[in-house]
């Protein structure tokens, strides 16, 4: 690294005029950003100038930091002087020592400005400096921080990054008056590694339940609504794939595809700097995925269609079904009142309550369109000096709300000339029209901004990314203490928990589901991590939802058979083995009572390889073909195999038996009740209890010698997924008649 870069304080004891020559080498010598430029409403900013800056990071992400307070994704209120030329030169001189491939050291200049900030306007001063910065504004900025909406995790990376400003003014001499300073926020500890109740249930929380994601499986079939048939799509998405919800913005109109041998898959891009992956779709899922797959390309084709003329069509507005003038009308000639509100989407007419809707009365607060029209009017503020509380008529005219007299002058509103430009500073980003690696016309989450909201009418030139806010409040997710609850396609659809509370999930949850099954089910970690878009494997600690009990119950049994002192050598081990050759190798049961692996082969398996202990038995699964189809429920599955005589094996499986037997009682009884969604509970333990009778019927059969490999019969194997989904299977066998033989077996006993 050059001798340049490093900023060495000069002075001992003037520490303003050392604070001004690291302002003065930031923004002189240094040269990082100097070219980055940013459109704004009011323009374009250039280098040390703007109020944003943005880089990309060596795993081609972009990121940026906003020297201001964001209103939302688009708006923000900037720094305030001389704190921002700080502010700029901390961020130049940090990145240009070491490009950081992450804001959060960052994270807490917003906070600091913030604290100073209210302490001026308090002492009624407009300036916002670092050097009036004293342990009185330390303590705030904890104060604020600690009571703020963020996570525990959040509020230490801001604490962190704090802690480092803090530092980095002591050790540059600007002030040396401040109080010692240090994180009050620990690292979250693993609750993983906790046995205390909390650490448990937070633990068990991360992962939902299998009544849950079959209540996601509902929402998907009885979507209605666009809002529905969306936001269910996305949820079905991350049920197939074990991905994070800021991947689905990298689903295009292409990803889904077929391979030469007609398997169907979905290419991902890990969001955490994976390599592009490509990634089989269970085939019980391939007719769900494909039918989510075309949902998402209908209901974003308008956003894309918006998009794509957005480029192609640099000046012009896009005319849309809304718009009332004629097909020849002038770009630049002003619209009147009608032809503008229409144009921008605005709702006018009858309010639920009769009131007249009139947009003027909300669209002031809107700054930009406040702006514009005050700009086009050469006046600061049109509202209140053209109208001041008067009526605008159709063609432009003001007159008193009152006697509906004109008052002798007319507003004049934008053309659709000007209304492109504001397309154009709203929607557009620096990379415009790329989003990450896809063009935004190829993006299938998609859609036009108020796409999915009950009050306001959708902007048809428009185009937005879903956010995780949009997709985290459409299933339930907990919002921070004081915001308002929003209603969920759940609670449209009248969808609720297994107890009949309202069902809360998070967009994290499937990718802990699927993990967790898989697990369950044998799976190796490095094709747990390939799958899931992972970069470390050691990261698949985190989604590992597995109980104490599942964890212990895959190594407990292995190889039982010992002698009088618990341990087997390698010569008793041979004795074992000696009757056996390659012509007449040993059968799975020995392998299994050795602890040595079991070959598919011995488990009657025509295909080379070995079977993975589930504790139960062996999974068969050929995982070259496809993933877990079952997610892990091993005891249901054909493609599990229970050896009879297996130590224990039979003793769970009557467990389990006595389990669903007490859960289908209950749920006849509620279905007889008519509880929502107890027939489906009758449905669905039917169903299981069924296969788990066969297995034990077969285990307890006189005539089947111990060793022999038992498993379900395929007849019996239809998709419990897809009937949930109401998608027809051939060869299934009729649901009732299962449900039917499980209650009449219980009947008789």
């Amino acid at each position: 690294m050059s001798d340049v870069l490093i900023f060495t304080p000069k002075h001992k004891l003037d520490f303003q005029k050392n604070y001004a020559d690291f302002i003065a080498f930031a923004k002189n010598n240094l040269t990082l950003f100097a070219d980055h430029e940013f459109k704004t409403q009011k323009g374009t900013q250039k280098g040390w100038g703007c109020d944003k800056w943005s880089w990309i990071t060596a795993r081609e992400r972009k990121l940026t930091i906003v020297f201001g307070n964001s209103v939302n994704h688009s708006e923000y209120i900037p720094f305030k002087q001389p704190f921002a030329d700080f502010a700029k030169a901390y961020v130049r001189y940090q990145q240009s020592i070491d490009h950081k491939d992450s804001t959060a050291w960052a994270s807490s200049l917003v906070w600091i400005h913030n604290a100073l900030e209210e302490r001026a306007t308090q002492n009624d001063r407009v300036d916002v400096d670092i050097m009036d910065l004293n342990n009185t504004d330390i303590n705030r900025v904890e104060e604020q921080i600690r009571n703020g909406e963020q996570g525990v995790g959040t509020k230490r990376n801001i604490s962190l990054s704090f802690e480092q400003v803090l530092q980095f003014i002591k050790d540059k001499r600007f002030k040396l008056d401040l109080q010692e300073w240090s994180n009050p926020f620990p690292r979250k500890s693993d609750p993983s590694i906790k046995l205390d109740k909390d650490s448990r249930k937070e633990d068990a929380d991360k992962c939902p339940s299998d009544y849950q994601m079959l209540q996601v499986a509902d929402a998907f079939h009885k979507a209605k609504t666009s809002r529905q048939r969306y936001f269910s799509s996305l949820c079905v998405m991350l049920m197939c794939q074990p991905s994070r919800n800021t991947e689905l913005n990298g689903l295009t109109i292409n990803s889904l595809q077929r391979s030469e041998k007609g398997r169907l898959y979905l290419m991902w891009h890990p969001a955490k700097g994976g390599d592009p992956v490509k990634k089989w779709v269970p085939k019980l899922l391939e007719d769900v995925v494909q039918q989510a797959f075309d949902r998402l390309i209908d209901i974003s084709a308008p956003a894309r269609v918006a998009a794509k003329f957005a480029f192609e069509n640099p000046n012009i507005f896009m005319m849309h079904e809304k718009c009332i003038t004629p097909s020849d009308f002038s770009q630049d000639k002003p619209l009147t009142y009608d032809q503008f509100a229409n144009a921008m989407g605005f709702k006018t007419g009858k309010s639920a309550r009769g009131a007249e809707i009139n947009w003027s009365t909300y669209g002031s607060n809107i700054k930009w369109l406040s702006d514009l029209i005050s700009k086009l009017n050469g006046v600061s503020d049109w509202k209140k000096e053209l109208c001041s509380g008067a009526t605008i008529l159709p063609d432009n005219d003001v007159v008193d709300k009152h006697t509906k007299e004109p008052i002798g002058h007319s507003i004049k509103f934008p053309s659709y000339s000007d209304l492109r430009i504001v397309v154009e500073q709203k929607y557009t980003t620096k990379d415009f029209p790329v989003y990450g690696d896809v063009k935004l016309w190829d993006c299938i989450t998609l859609v036009r901004e108020n796409e999915f909201h009950k009050d306001f009418n959708v902007k048809p030139f428009s185009w937005v990314v879903t956010g995780h806010g949009a997709l985290s409040d459409a299933i339930g997710s907990e919002r921070p203490s004081g915001k308002e609850e929003i209603e969920s396609i759940f609670d449209e659809l009248s969808i609720t928990d297994e107890d009949d509370t309202r069902l809360k999930l998070n967009t994290h949850q499937p990718r802990h589901w699927l993990n967790t099954k898989l697990k369950l089910a044998g799976e190796e970690d490095w094709l747990i991590a390939k799958w899931s878009g992972r970069a470390d494997v050691k990261q698949n600690k985190a989604y590992d939802g597995r109980t104490q009990e599942q964890k212990s119950r895959l190594t407990k049994r292995i190889g039982h058979v010992a002698n009088s002192d618990g341990v087997m050598t390698a010569t008793q081990a041979n004795k074992f083995l000696s009757p056996y050759t390659s012509e007449s190798p040993p059968p799975a049961i020995v392998l299994h009572d050795l602890g040595l692996p079991v070959s598919l082969k011995s488990l009657g398996i025509k295909r080379s390889g070995v079977g993975q202990f589930t504790g139960l038995g062996y999974c068969v699964h050929n995982y070259a073909e496809s993933p877990c189809v079952k997610n892990g429920d091993c005891e249901v599955c054909s493609d599990h195999t229970c050896l009879k005589g297996q130590p224990n094996t039979l003793e769970e499986l009557k467990n389990l038996e006595k389990l669903y037997e007490e859960q289908l009682k209950d749920a006849v009884v509620k279905a007889g009740d008519r509880v929502f969604g107890a027939d489906r509970w009758v449905t669905a333990l039917g169903f299981r209890l069924s296969k788990i009778k066969t297995i034990v019927t077969m285990m307890e059969d006189p005539n089947r010698p111990d060793g022999i490999p038992i498993k379900i019969p395929d007849e019996l194997d239809p998709s419990p997924v897809k009937r949930s989904l109401n998608i027809e299977e051939h060869n299934a066998i009729p649901i009732f008649d299962l449900t039917a033989l499980a209650i009449s077996d219980m009947t008789e006993s």
